[in-house]
């Protein structure tokens, strides 16, 4: 079984019954309508954006450090028919699920505060166009095995929304450093019985300093505690100004995780994206053919952030009884994942190298590059 079939936060979200047959309703990502399997029952959703606003980040982190439920007059239930989690007044003493309208809840106990989403992606994608991609992606590379296109064996294909943090920023950096700028002299040197002349490289240094003001918007930071950001950050971008006001029913028929990544967490994260991003940008402004000793000192000011929604569709494949993970992005239908290497392949293409290396060397050594 794979690491997302392992995966205990994801979850059927919704389970919501069609109003003309009683059947249950989906998401349709090829109609980009809630439909009925059943009946061929549509219903549009609301396009709005206006509560896919930024809200204060210091604020939100503050009011995380001294949350208890308790003082709030909230507490977060988890609905046993449909599996939502949500929070509701400690006054209330019957509850019933807002998605579903079920009373099998459970009061669960949670010492912080769920932030609610406020933007969701809608999936794009298809099943079978994602089946599709993979088929496309899975054959191409000339380093992997040439079977792989018609042995693989999809796995497991799950579409889900996973929750995303986004932080915004006004950065001001002042940047010092040394420029080094390559330069050659020719010189004399001894190769077997004759001399030749040689270009030997050497280089200027120089001392320059700047100021970057720049303004970060939407640095998108996993929420998940079982996607490594590093493999989500290669089906970047996603089309944000796209995203719709949170609706559950976008949900319907497809699978959710529940973040695990806290709000201060995934600003740590954002935080680091935004330096890393600052430093390759004053590294530009230095200039030179190679750089030493640069120092970059950021403040920034104004941060803000959202909890949004995004889809993708989480994959697995086999290939001679291993598998093998890889993501689709749900909106726009970028992939990346893992592949196996058909390593004789690599042995050939560095055998190739190292002769063609060893034979300029004997030619070198010979005397057939002086003219002799």
């Amino acid at each position: 079984m794979s690491d997302f079939e392992e995966s205990k936060q994801i979850e059927k979200l919704l389970d919501v019954d069609c109003p003309s047959c009683g059947s249950k309703l989906f998401y349709s990502a090829e109609h980009r309508q809630i439909s009925c399997h059943h009946c061929g029952y549509k219903e549009d959703y609301q396009r709005d954006n206006t509560q896919v606003v930024e809200l204060d980040l210091s604020a939100a982190l503050q009011q995380l450090c001294y949350f208890v439920p308790e003082k709030t007059d909230r507490k977060v239930y988890d609905c046993k028919s449909c599996g939502a989690k949500f929070m509701v007044d400690v006054e209330k003493t019957r509850v019933n699920c807002g998605f579903c309208g079920s009373e099998n809840v459970n009061l669960e106990a949670f010492d912080h505060k769920y932030i609610q989403p406020s933007g969701i992606l809608p999936f794009e994608v298809p099943k079978k166009k994602a089946e599709d991609l993979f088929q496309e992606w899975v054959g191409k590379g000339w380093f992997h095995p040439g079977k792989l296109k018609t042995l693989a064996r999809l796995d497991a294909l799950h579409g889900v929304y996973i929750p995303f943090w986004t932080f915004d920023a006004e950065t001001s950096s002042d940047w010092k450093g040394e420029a080094g700028f390559n330069y050659y002299e020719t010189v004399r040197v001894k190769v077997g019985d004759n001399y030749q002349q040689q270009q030997v490289q050497k280089t200027r240094w120089e001392w320059r300093s700047g100021h970057i003001n720049h303004f970060f918007d939407d640095v998108i930071v996993s929420a998940s505690t079982n996607l490594d950001q590093r493999f989500l950050d290669r089906i970047l971008p996603f089309k944000m100004d796209q995203a719709v006001n949170f609706d559950a029913r976008l949900m319907v028929g497809w699978e959710s995780e529940i973040y695990g990544v806290e709000l201060d967490n995934g600003w740590k994260k954002g935080n680091e994206i935004i330096n890393e991003q600052l430093r390759f940008m004053c590294m530009q402004e230095l200039g030179g053919d190679t750089q030493r000793n640069l120092s970059v000192k950021t403040e920034k000011c104004n941060e803000t952030y959202k909890h949004v929604i995004l889809p993708i569709w989480l994959c697995s494949y086999r290939f001679n009884e291993k598998i093998y993970r890889f993501v689709i992005n749900g909106q726009t239908g970028k992939v990346h994942g893992q592949k196996p290497i058909a390593w004789w392949k690599v042995i050939l293409v560095v055998l190739i190298f190292v002769l063609f290396i060893a034979s300029i060397v004997w030619m070198r050594e010979s005397g057939i590059f002086a003219g002799d």
